[in-house]
């Protein structure tokens, strides 16, 4: 009997053990199924911020390269404007030569009628005479009127000009400390896109240096300013060595 009963008690304490030894391993079981689930969700994470800092920059960059083309076609249209300029201006030189003449004519005309009539000209003769000095004075009037419009077209062009020729001699604006890289560069026109913009205290016509490795390679003046961007023009004077994208921009 007592055998019995220590048999009995001996197998109660292994299945005790047995239990106990299933529930530690499922313990451990879980836990490892939650951390698989955790580096899971972590690596899907990365994966999708990786994915979404990929698409920013793909972004970036075609707005960096829209913005260059941008310009290059301001660019463009300047030089078109600027020649629409010149021929308008040619054309007013010619209508003030014009008037002049004409005023000159007309004046002569006058003095020959007074002298007619002092003379005694025949009357068909004189009216002939005032039939012509009121062609020339219509034609005075009409080249006035040109006259006129021309010198509105010169005004508007230069007002549209005025930001791309501007004095030269005003000292550039003082910016605030800034420091940014090069985005993208267009040799043709010697411009660079960079990411400094009004938010970072760029204006228009202020200066900015580029270095590469320590190293000066050109100096700027923005000549347009977005909210987080800018384009500058390369001063020759200072141009030591090509532009490449990600230069380092700074004052």
């Amino acid at each position: 009997m007592l055998l019995k009963v220590s048999l009995i008690i001996a197998i109660l304490a292994s299945v005790g053990t047995l239990v106990l030894s299933h529930l530690q391993v499922a313990t451990k079981v879980q836990n490892l199924k939650e951390e698989l689930q955790t580096t899971v969700t972590e690596r899907d994470s990365a994966r999708q911020e990786a994915a979404t800092a990929k698409n920013d920059f793909k972004k970036a960059k075609e707005q960096a390269e829209a913005t260059a083309k941008q310009l290059a076609e301001t660019q463009s249209n300047l030089e078109v404007a600027m020649s629409n300029w010149k021929t308008q201006q040619d054309r007013a030189d010619k209508l003030e030569a014009a008037h002049k003449q004409a005023t000159a004519e007309l004046v002569e005309t006058s003095r020959e009628l007074s002298a007619w009539r002092a003379l005694g000209i025949p009357l068909d003769q004189v009216r002939n005479r005032l039939a012509e000095a009121d062609k020339i004075k219509l034609a005075n009037e009409a080249l006035n009127e040109e006259k006129k419009v021309m010198a509105r077209k010169i005004e508007d062009l230069k007002r549209q000009l005025a930001p791309f020729i501007a004095d030269k001699e005003a000292p550039p604006p003082v910016l605030p400390p800034v420091k940014g890289k090069v985005l993208a560069v267009d040799p043709k026109w010697d411009f660079v896109v960079i990411n400094i913009g009004q938010k970072d205290g760029a204006v228009e016509r202020g200066e900015l240096l580029i270095s590469r490795d320590g190293k000066l390679v050109a100096k700027v003046r923005i000549a347009r300013v977005e909210q987080d961007r800018s384009i500058a023009n390369i001063l020759p004077e200072w141009k030591q060595a090509e532009v490449n994208e990600g230069d380092i921009v700074m004052n």
